[in-house]
């Protein structure tokens, strides 16, 4: 009887064990989300800022420079350069939420799989080995 016990405590702290060592991994995922998130907006910001003031430049040196009839190619060229390019800015940034969102998920399933291991839902059989 006092070996059940005793065997039945040291499950309880493996289980323990484990389950804090993924807490640990899903909070230190967590915190490093959150530094990423606010380093990029950080680096956004400064980017537009800096782009619009050298947008702005540059259309005042072409204006001065360019023949009436070249400018409204020119500006209208620059416009459509742009729309495409924060096209591709913001299909990027959808990608990169969408790549943080799914290395979550599968720290979560993760946590699923050792709770049904130590259930005795599955058996080390039954893991696959990712890379």
């Amino acid at each position: 009887m006092s070996g059940q016990i005793n065997s039945l405590k040291e499950l309880l702290h493996t289980v323990t064990e484990l389950l804090f060592v993924r807490f640990k991994m899903a909070r230190i995922e967590f915190v490093a989300q959150k530094e990423r998130m606010v380093r990029l907006g950080i680096l956004a910001f400064v980017a537009v800022m800096l782009f619009l003031m050298s947008y702005i430049s540059l259309l005042f040196g072409l204006n001065v420079v360019l023949s009436p009839g070249a400018k409204v190619w020119v500006f209208f060229a620059l416009s459509a350069i742009m729309l495409l390019l924060m096209a591709w800015a913001f299909w990027s940034i959808s990608r990169n939420l969408t790549n943080q969102r799914r290395f979550l998920t599968k720290t979560l399933h993760e946590l699923q799989e050792d709770v049904a291991y130590v259930q005795g839902k599955k058996t080390m059989a039954d893991w696959s080995l990712k890379e």
